[in-house]
């Protein structure tokens, strides 16, 4: 634990910026030569005559030397498609190259083409879990031979290196804990290990580290509008959501859920471009009184409404999430579900507004209700628990109180999701814990920015970033 403190300093003293997961260099084709490549998984692990799916991944073994590491990352609640380039240009592919070794992103089941089963239905989804996810990581270290290396790689000699960012950085953490006999180190970016049913730090980070003038703004508007809907005039209601272009939304609580969607330009956020500001926060600029907060809240959210619902016949039919009838729970081809599965089992992580004692810029008739209704929508009462197990995954994988050597964890200051992060300011401390892991919490970015090494946001904050993994790693590698 003794390079703990020499960290922290290193990462307070500069103020990095650095490109989230979205930055759109990264986004660029990767070469056939490097996949996609596909490896026989069993589909319960659990079960010895189970037969097997075909899990997707890409390798790129350029700079391989022998026994050098091999870095893994798993690409998370998505298709790895867009996140396949990150073989050749990432922080990853990176690390790779200086370590003389490989790099493989690998599909996560039930996302992408790695499909276990034609559909997401409840039959289906009972292999999608932790566990199963973890273990198929643990078979594919054990058994995968790549078809892009010259000879095999040498077991148990090889030493592999877990890489995550966000659900895929609790992954990678997870790894090191449950097999470290397989897993040698660790870089874990962005990683939301303390799991919670409640999240409402998720925004008040927004309102923490927001523009202060847009944040005052949407604050006493939200206020406002909360008066009304807790209030009770129907007509007053009907008027407020009118104005919104929402007039027959019946129900307060997604008109509350509409009202947070453009938080979600935060995480877009990227060192050289501010959407949450640039988009949205303009919109409050020239308002100087509490009608005018709220019109140019209205006018921002009526156009997005436009957008969003030009596909379908009503708003009603577009935002209501109380019809068990919607399409939205009955279609089970909509890749959606799969991580809707995983939040209404095993993580929940609901966004809601904050307690009555703090201020909010979130209406409180957002609340975990508003999510947790829609999880026996989807999936059945009978199929899905009353509650997320959200405390026994604390209990198993020790959420905050994780801990583990040779793990790098990285967390952006301005991320919400570092409030369950091992870098929380609410998690313990841990300066004094007795394990040889490097901790930093980049000043004024967002989720994972660590991730990338584009041409046009690199910056020396960033290449010292990486020169300190790559230190950590060299270190570790040569004590082995």
């Amino acid at each position: 634990m003794e390079k703990w403190p020499i960290l922290l300093l290193f990462f307070a003293v500069f103020c990095f910026s650095l490109p989230p997961v979205n930055a759109q260099s990264i986004h660029a084709s990767v070469e056939r030569r490097y996949g996609p490549f596909y490896f026989q998984q069993p589909i319960d692990h659990f079960n010895r005559h189970s037969v097997s799916f075909q899990q997707r991944y890409w390798a790129n073994t350029d700079w391989y030397q022998e026994g050098a590491p091999v870095i893994l990352y798993n690409a998370g609640e998505g298709p790895a498609d867009e996140r396949a380039a990150f073989v050749t240009n990432s922080s990853m592919a990176l690390l790779a190259r200086q370590l003389h070794g490989i790099v493989i992103v690998i599909e996560h089941r039930f996302y992408g083409k790695s499909m276990p089963s034609a559909n997401f239905s409840v039959a289906s989804l009972q292999t999608l879990n932790t566990r199963q996810s973890l273990e198929d990581m643990a078979y594919f270290i054990k058994k995968v031979e790549l078809p892009n290396l010259a000879g095999t790689l040498p077991r148990p000699e090889t030493k592999w290196i877990m890489y995550g960012g966000s659900y895929s950085g609790n992954l990678a953490a997870w790894m090191r804990q449950k097999y470290p006999h397989l897993v040698f180190a660790a870089v874990v970016s962005s990683a939301p290990v303390e799991i919670r049913y409640d999240m409402y730090q998720f925004f008040d980070t927004m309102r923490r580290y927001g523009p202060v003038e847009c944040i005052r703004k949407i604050q006493a508007a939200v206020a406002h509008i909360d008066a009304i809907l807790f209030g009770p005039f129907a007509e007053s209601k009907k008027k407020i959501k009118s104005l919104f272009g929402v007039a027959d939304l019946d129900h307060d609580d997604d008109f509350a859920e509409l009202l947070t969607r453009p938080f979600k330009l935060w995480e877009t956020k990227t060192p050289t471009v501010d959407r949450f500001s640039d988009e949205f926060c303009v919109a409050f600029d020239h308002a100087t009184d509490i009608s005018e907060y709220i019109h140019a809240y209205a006018n921002y959210i009526r156009k997005m409404v436009a957008d969003l619902c030009a596909t379908t016949a009503s708003v009603r039919e577009c935002l209501n999430t109380h019809n068990p009838q919607s399409p939205m729970y009955t279609n089970i081809t909509a890749v959606n579900r799969a991580w809707m599965w995983q939040r209404c089992t095993e993580y929940a992580y609901w966004q809601t507004a904050p307690p009555l004692w703090y201020p909010s810029i979130v209406s409180r008739k957002l609340t975990t209700d508003w999510y947790q209704k829609q999880c026996p929508l989807m999936f059945g009462e009978h199929h899905v628990p009353a509650r997320p197990a959200w405390r026994m995954m604390n209990r198993i994988y020790k959420g905050w109180y994780i801990s583990l050597s040779r793990v790098f964890w990285i967390d952006g200051q301005w991320d919400p999701w570092r409030t369950l992060a091992v870098n929380s300011d609410e998690a313990p401390d841990r300066s004094h814990w007795n394990e040889d892991a490097y901790y930093a919490v980049l000043p004024q970015s967002v989720h994972h920015w660590d991730f990338y090494v584009s041409d046009t946001t690199s910056s020396f904050h960033i290449e010292e970033t990486h020169k300190q993994v790559h230190y950590a790693m060299s270190q570790w590698l040569q004590e082995a």
